[in-house]
């Protein structure tokens, strides 16, 4: 039997963080150099039909983002959710 306290985590990686349109983010990678500060449009999901059960079923692709670079050119990318923060 479980108890409680082996249920817990402590870690931040545990919590759950949710993106909406307009949210303002940033790359987790501290390594980076120039990390972009873009800006969610929208969540990517990729719908299939399940053969066996005739289903539709919808997959999580990731976050669309746009951001403009150094030069104003316009850039936009998915990214995981894993690889995001909020500023």
């Amino acid at each position: 039997m479980l108890c409680a306290d082996s249920l817990k985590s402590n870690s931040m990686d545990d919590v759950k963080t949710f993106y909406v349109p307009g949210d303002i983010v940033t790359l987790r990678h501290d390594k980076i150099e120039n990390k972009p500060i873009m800006y969610v449009v929208e969540k990517v999901t990729k719908s299939y039909v399940n053969k066996e059960s005739d289903e539709r079923e919808n997959v999580f692709i990731g976050i669309k983002t746009r951001w403009f670079d150094a030069n104003q050119v316009l850039h936009e990318a998915i990214f995981s959710t894993k690889d995001l923060i909020h500023v």
